[in-house]
């Protein structure tokens, strides 16, 4: 367990520790802890079943279904003695519709009044920007943890001494001490292609060649390619080609340069049609022009932000993967891994949010998309105060009132800085 380290810490009480993926977070908890009984959603039970009996605990099953839930989850932890854990599986059953967050929520508080209360794992937790599930585990009485896993590792979210005791617990394979910072948690969430990376034309020619192979009569040029982000909804390149198709299709192409913010809704099913065929498409032609992208930053220039780094994109894992290449270096990052992910949905600047315990977000983006996203998190999370930063030629034409602007990313950093604090914006 040597790669465990210190992740984000926000403002009391909570806190969290990362590790390589969800399965060295678990292997964690269950050494030197010596649990006489794990008790399981039934849905994890595969994937657990044989690594909790090789600690020598014993695997129980919960059947979490119907209308029984909080009856059976309260059963399981009245039946709990000295270092049982509960493991619970957020993104399968139950489901989390609001019934299911106040059962769960009845459960936690039932489970701290038990004489040896349970360790409870919350795990797999995939709507986190709809649900805010982190406050199950770090605002409530008990020992809660949340799992959550990404890309590029997983993190575990609790109040601080309950993390500290699963360290000493486990024979120093967790952190045992925690900072917290008082006050203010600032969060700086950055977007990838035009605020990080300058893609020159690697996004460009990619979808300019997956449209001459997919439709070689099409007439298209890059006015098309700037008109189709300029409606918004189509950040994600493999959703803009395949939005150009369908709309070559109903023969509107030639009306794009006109076309309003409102987007093509009738169009949708079509654009979800052809998306996949676009997606390999474009990304066997990127894997040429991507070669044209250059960092804007380094990781001495971000460091100068006094408070969190993270980035929130529209590119899919796999080529965020690629962009970390580009500019040799990482930060924690949401990527358009799911729909609810997908820009401009709000739910992934809320989840940076969540997982930071930020008070307050600066959001720098290049596009309407990425305008849009921070405003939809202002109306999805009130208690954070949110602020957008428009970088880029389009600055003027996307920022508004009370916006900040600046040509680069490198000229806002110099305005951010500790003596420079943005200011927040009033309680709305």
């Amino acid at each position: 367990m040597e790669n465990w380290t210190l992740a984000a810490l926000g403002a009391p009480p909570g806190g969290a520790v990362a590790g390589a993926s969800i399965d060295a977070l678990l292997q964690g908890l269950l050494a030197g802890r010596s649990p006489v009984r794990v008790w399981v959603a039934e849905s994890l039970r595969p994937e657990w079943e044989d690594r909790i009996r090789a600690t020598g605990a014993e695997c129980r099953s919960l059947w979490l279904e119907g209308r029984e839930v909080l009856n059976t989850l309260m059963d399981a932890a009245s039946d709990c003695g000295p270092r049982e854990q509960i493991w619970l599986n957020l993104d399968r059953t139950p489901t989390l519709d609001a019934m299911d967050l106040l059962t769960l929520d009845a459960f936690l508080a039932f489970a701290a009044t038990r004489p040896h209360p349970p360790l409870v794992v919350l795990m797999r937790d995939d709507a986190p920007g709809l649900v805010r599930t982190q406050r199950l585990a770090v605002d409530r009485h008990g020992i809660a943890l949340l799992l959550r896993e990404g890309p590029y590792g997983a993190c575990a979210l609790g109040r601080p001494e309950v993390l500290a005791s699963l360290g000493g617990a486990a024979g120093g394979n967790l952190p045992a001490t925690f900072a917290t910072a008082e006050g203010e948690r600032r969060l700086l969430a950055l977007d990838v292609d035009g605020v990080l990376i300058d893609p020159g034309r690697s996004f460009v020619e990619a979808v300019s060649a997956a449209l001459a192979e997919l439709a070689p009569s099409l007439a298209w040029d890059d006015e098309h390619f700037a008109a189709f982000k300029r409606v918004g909804g189509f950040n994600n390149d493999f959703r803009l080609t395949a939005g150009a198709l369908a709309l070559a299709e109903a023969g509107g192409l030639d009306g794009l340069r006109h076309a309003t913010g409102k987007g093509f809704p009738h169009l949708e099913s079509r654009i979800r049609e052809l998306e996949p065929r676009c997606r390999d498409t474009v990304q066997k032609h990127y894997a040429r022009t991507r070669r044209m992208e250059r960092p804007m930053v380094s990781r001495q220039d971000l460091d100068a932000f006094p408070g969190d780094l993270a980035i929130f994109t529209g590119r899919p894992p796999d080529e965020l993967t690629l962009a970390f290449q580009v500019l040799g270096f990482r930060i924690p990052a949401v990527a358009d891994s799911a729909p609810h992910l997908r820009k401009p949905r709000a739910e992934g600047l809320v989840q940076l949010a969540d997982a930071f315990r930020s008070t307050q977000v600066i959001f720098v983006g290049d596009t309407c998309d990425d305008a849009s996203a921070l405003r939809g998190a202002r109306d999805l999370c009130p208690g954070v105060d949110w602020v957008f930063a428009a970088v880029g030629p389009d600055r003027q034409w996307i920022a508004g009132e009370g916006d900040l602007q600046a040509p680069r990313l490198r000229d806002l950093l110099s305005t951010l800085g500790a003596r420079n604090p943005v200011e927040p914006r009033p309680a709305p």
